[in-house]
């Protein structure tokens, strides 16, 4: 007579298979990210920079933004045609997407601050798309706060100075910043010619300290925003979708099915439900859309 029963043959068997299982789960597992060792790594890699001689100025980049220079030559890859799994997409985005980092010393302390931002890389040799807004944190610093550095770290820890501002547009809140890489090769992401409404979308960027936060959704819409002041106000081509981000995401890349960029993350706006009722009714996310970037890097 056999000692096992076949009915405790079976559960035995089951078990052992979910015992596998879960073992192998638990060993390709994702890992989970920590942020607060993130940050704080990222500013003592800026602090290592900063003492080998740091980054652009900002009287530099003042002067960049300023002169808002366009048509740039670039070593861009071609745009992808595979569609590709949500996972998959993530990791090639992160890997080539930034945090940016304006250093800086406030009056109320002396030590070394970082405030994030996001931007990502169109080519190889380190050359970063980002909100004009962002660098100009660090070029019109104000509150008394008085800059140190910009610089921008990657996924995997690297981080390097921003040694030039190649192209701007403060109409299109865009910026193109230049890496000083020392001649090495960066992962890039490519470029699309446009999105349509209702196409799929993925965004990736930092909300308020949450880094590589992946988000999905579609293009809602594409319209001209009315911004500016008084007499100066103009209209600028602008794409909503309904991807999550928040402070800390401006930059970011807003991708398509394939990967390939199709805006760059700018802002948001709430609507209220009336004066006299404030309770919010939709929070627009506005995009720039990738037609406007090409428009500023081409000759």
């Amino acid at each position: 007579m056999s000692f096992f029963s076949k009915g405790y043959t079976i559960r035995l068997t089951v078990l052992l298979a979910a015992n596998i299982l879960f073992t192998a789960t638990t060993a390709v597992g994702q890992g989970f990210t920590d942020d607060a060792k993130m940050a704080a790594g990222f500013l003592e890699s800026f602090d290592s920079l900063s003492a080998k001689g740091g980054s652009i100025s900002a009287e530099d980049v003042q002067k960049a933004l300023v002169a808002e220079r366009s048509g740039i030559t670039l070593d861009l890859a071609k745009p992808v045609s595979k569609e590709l799994t949500a996972h998959t997409l993530y990791e090639k985005a992160k890997s080539a997407t930034v945090i940016t980092g304006v250093a800086y010393l406030c009056p109320r302390c002396e030590n070394v601050h970082l405030s994030e931002s996001t931007g990502y890389i169109i080519d190889p040799k380190g050359v970063v798309i980002t909100n004009y807004h962002v660098a100009a944190t660090y070029a019109f610093m104000k509150d008394g706060n008085k800059p140190k550095g910009f610089v921008a770290r990657m996924a995997d820890g690297h981080t390097y100075a921003v040694k030039a501002i190649l192209a701007s547009s403060k109409k299109n809140d865009l910026a193109v910043l230049q890496l000083d890489t020392h001649g090495d090769v960066l992962p890039a992401l490519s470029l699309a010619d446009s999105a349509e409404v209702g196409d799929k979308i993925y965004v990736l960027g930092h909300p308020k300290g949450i880094h590589y936060f992946f988000s999905q959704g579609n293009v809602n819409n594409k319209y001209l925003e009315e911004v500016g002041e008084g007499n100066n106000k103009f209209f600028r081509e602008m794409m909503s979708v309904s991807a999550d981000y928040a402070t800390g995401s401006s930059g970011g890349p807003v991708m398509d099915i394939y990967g390939n960029v199709v805006g760059t993350v700018a802002n948001t706006r709430m609507f209220l439900h009336s004066d006299m009722n404030a309770g919010v009714q939709m929070v627009l996310k506005n995009v720039v859309p990738v037609e406007s970037l090409w428009n500023l890097i081409r000759k």
